[in-house]
């Protein structure tokens, strides 16, 4: 119920169950002291509190459904906005999964949809300090679906080639699905 509003369709909460379920019991035992965390890291929990009968209706509802693929458990990943079209899974990850394809999303009203983050010179420094801050950002490839691939970085100081996992990571960004 922490994953998407308790108002949307029973049936949109009912998928979100399943793939909650699955989500879980596909990584359970995998790390020591705790199988999962109630961040976005993982799956949101926000506590029996959040829970509604709406939601509680979608779990029982689907009790014991989950969802394999050659008779095993698939990774159930979910996300809060694609912004139009979902990644390939070996554009995102090492491997590519035969059940988790590029498919448009239709998530345009989703507050996750756009976004836009702004930095200081002085962060810029900070973030960049091999090449002493950021000038400019060049695009060197993308995925089929936009997603930054590779990007060139101009500072004062040189330039650095970046993925765009790594560049996401370091500027702290929403997606690879950018623009600058």
């Amino acid at each position: 119920g922490s994953e998407m509003p308790k108002s949307w369709p029973m049936a949109s909460l009912k998928a979100q169950a399943v793939a909650a379920r699955t989500y879980a019991l596909k990584h359970l035992g995998k790390k020591k002291g705790f199988d999962i965390n109630s961040s976005e890291q993982n799956q949101v929990y926000l506590g029996m509190e959040s829970e509604t009968l709406r939601t509680r209706k979608a779990v029982n509802g689907t009790r014991s459904l989950v969802l394999f693929y050659q008779d095993k458990l698939i990774n159930a990943v979910f996300h809060s906005s694609s912004g139009g079209q979902t990644e390939a899974s070996g554009n995102v990850w090492q491997y590519q999964l035969p059940y988790l394809q590029s498919v448009p999303d239709y998530d345009q009203h989703s507050p996750k949809y756009q976004w836009e983050k702004r930095f200081s010179s002085t962060e810029l420094k900070q973030i960049f300090y091999e090449i002493d801050g950021l000038n400019s950002i060049q695009t060197l490839t993308t995925s089929n679906t936009g997603r930054l691939l590779k990007a060139r970085l101009y500072g004062p100081g040189g330039d650095l080639v970046l993925t765009g996992k790594d560049l996401r990571k370091r500027l702290d960004l929403n997606s690879t699905l950018v623009k600058f």
